[in-house]
């Protein structure tokens, strides 16, 4: 897995998502928690970023990668 990502999850029944160890939360849905990462991965401008979402089993999926825009 890549060091430039940001992880969606669900705790505590909110959404939030970390990159490098801070955490950006409460989202409301999955989908506002997935919006506010991939925009957050844009405005750092790296080829390489990832926003990926983690389920409660650890199951990981990528949503976005940095280029497809």
């Amino acid at each position: 897995m890549s060091e430039r990502h940001l992880i969606v999850y669900r705790r505590d029944n909110a959404w939030q998502f970390t990159f490098r160890g801070t955490v950006t939360a409460p989202f409301v849905t999955r989908e506002d928690a997935i919006e506010a990462a991939i925009a957050e991965a844009r405005q750092l401008s790296d080829p390489d970023m990832e926003v990926i979402v983690q389920d409660a089993d650890m199951v990981q999926e990528t949503v976005w990668r940095g280029g497809q825009d």
